[in-house]
């Protein structure tokens, strides 16, 4: 394979400490490295004045206020030319190597993304209760397909990408976006690889934390909600949501707000692609080693 060129995205607010402690090891890490695109969403903790200063070479998508991360990867990936980007999370900082051996992956044409190996998490090994549930694979010695590809470490062909319609910006401000995309992949052809050998490291600093646990958990849970709504199509799973959401209201009152806040949201979404694939065939594809 000739050398490609590979751009790395990363969102930031507030985060300039978080740069300063991980950003000299994006720039020490990268193989094939073609430019660093750094979206700060409104910052006013001098991150954008510190990266002219030090890091003059990284292109800047400057927002007014604070987005999130749904749109300001849109926003990032819109700016990227490059035929593979990187997605990384400002409070995670890869290893040495860490691309050098994974463009490979992408000899076939059906992969759309790979996703990296953090320290302390793993693929999610996926099932279906009512839900997509999910925990944490346990081997972790040899590379497998996974649901989804992390949207804080993970590489992904554009052209695959162009092809989804990027990330639904109806999961604004953040989560689920990128199981979201992973999982549209899936049901339409493609697939995702997890690789034991590309190694990165979470700090687990995000700036989410300083956000409201409640607004955190409504978001949360709609999201989940808004997922199934728009991605799962067999009936049987349908059949089985409902009868989850009937339970879980019954259990729990106060899941009712839930999903009259995610039907409302619901209601505005337009379908971006047509699947190729039903649930039930690519719930067996994954978590299936290579």
């Amino acid at each position: 394979m000739a050398e490609k060129k590979i751009d790395i995205i990363i969102p930031s607010f507030n985060g300039k400490y978080l740069l300063e402690k991980h950003l000299p090891q994006v720039f020490k890490n990268s193989d094939y490295l073609n430019k660093v695109i750094i979206i700060d969403n409104g910052s006013s903790d001098g991150t954008i004045d510190w990266l002219d200063k030090n890091y003059p070479q990284v292109e800047i998508v400057k927002n007014t206020s604070n987005l999130g991360f749904t749109k300001p990867i849109n926003q990032g990936v819109a700016v990227s030319k490059a035929e593979y980007f990187v997605l990384l999370n400002n409070d995670v900082h890869p290893e040495k190597g860490y691309l050098k051996n994974i463009l490979h992956f992408f000899d076939d044409e059906k992969i759309f993304a790979v996703s990296f190996n953090e320290n302390e998490s793993s693929w999610p090994q996926v099932s279906w209760e009512g839900k997509i549930q999910f925990t944490r694979g346990k081997e972790k010695s040899k590379p497998c397909y996974t649901a989804w590809a992390s949207g804080g470490s993970a590489i992904f062909k554009r052209n695959i990408w162009d092809k989804l319609g990027g990330l639904d910006e109806i999961y604004a401000p953040f989560y689920w976006e990128d199981i979201d995309i992973g999982y549209r992949a899936w049901k339409s052809g493609y697939k995702i690889i997890w690789d034991n050998e590309s190694l990165v490291f979470h700090e687990h600093e995000s700036t989410a934390k300083k956000i409201n646990p409640s607004f955190l958990s409504l978001i949360k849970q709609r999201n989940e909600l808004l997922f199934t709504w728009i991605n799962i199509t067999d009936k049987d799973l349908l059949f089985d949501h409902r009868k989850f959401l009937f339970k879980h209201a019954l259990k729990h009152p106060g899941y009712i707000k839930i999903i009259i806040v995610a039907l409302i949201r619901f209601l505005f979404h337009k379908p971006k692609i047509q699947f190729v694939k039903t649930d039930k065939e690519v719930l067996f594809l994954f978590n299936q080693k290579i």
